[in-house]
Formats: C-alpha cells, structure tokens, sequence
C-alpha cells in the first residue's frame, strides 16, 4: 500500500439473532490471532438486518458495510475455504471470506482463510500485496 497501514476488514457469517457480545468477542479473537487492527466490518445482503451486526459495529464505532449482491458474487470466486452450508444459504462458498473480498474490492486479498468462531465465520482481508 505504500503510505500507511494497510486497511483491515472483518467480513462476517453468523447464524440468525448472533448478539453483538457473541460478534464482537469473535473480531477480537480474530484480530489477536491475525495480529492486525480491523478497520470496519462487511457482510453479505442477506445479513443485512441482522442486528447483532449492526450494533457490534456501533460499540466498535466501526462502519458496517452490506456489500452489493453483484459484487458478493463475483469474489465468492475468489473465496479460499468451500462450505455447502455457505453455499446452500448465501449462495457463496464462504459468506464471509466473499464479504471481505467485495468490500474491498477486486485487488483485495484474504489474510488467511475464514476463522470458525462459535457459530459464526470470520474472515479478514486487506488490500494489495502487502505481507
């Protein structure tokens, strides 16, 4: 990236009604496990009113960005791990892995395949080639 830190986002996947202390303890395993500071969090259109979500996001004070169908479905492409369960429910090998990717676009990379946290998947991803 060059100038900076590169910028950390937490794509997520959880079951219906996952609360925010569920969703929030999940991003901090996450990040001490990666050793990176997440920058904001990106789910897909189907997860879009899950409140849990949007309130973990609120005591992060991160954004929380719904990446746009189109776009979810082309990085579902690029997703490292396949899960019939993603599949069957999102349509994407790994909700969460093509969350991260679409929300940073298509030179964005995933950091390390999804991470299984209690009933939610968490995958980060970044821009560029930075190591």
């Amino acid at each position: 990236m060059g100038m900076g830190q590169a910028v950390i986002v937490a794509g997520i996947g959880c079951r219906k009604g996952t609360s925010a202390e569920t969703i929030i303890a999940a991003l901090e395993a996450a990040s001490k496990e990666q050793g990176v500071a997440i920058d904001f969090i990106a789910t897909a259109p189907i997860k879009a009113d899950e409140p849990g979500l949007l309130e973990a996001a609120t005591r992060l004070n991160m954004a929380f960005v719904v990446v746009a169908q189109p776009d979810f479905e082309l990085a579902s492409a690029r997703t490292i791990t396949q899960s019939a369960v993603s599949l069957e429910h999102s349509g994407s090998p790994s909700l969460s892995e093509a969350a991260a990717l679409a929300a940073l676009g298509p030179k964005s990379r995933l950091i390390a395949p999804r991470m299984v946290i209690g009933d939610m998947t968490v995958a980060l991803a970044t821009l560029g080639d930075n190591e």
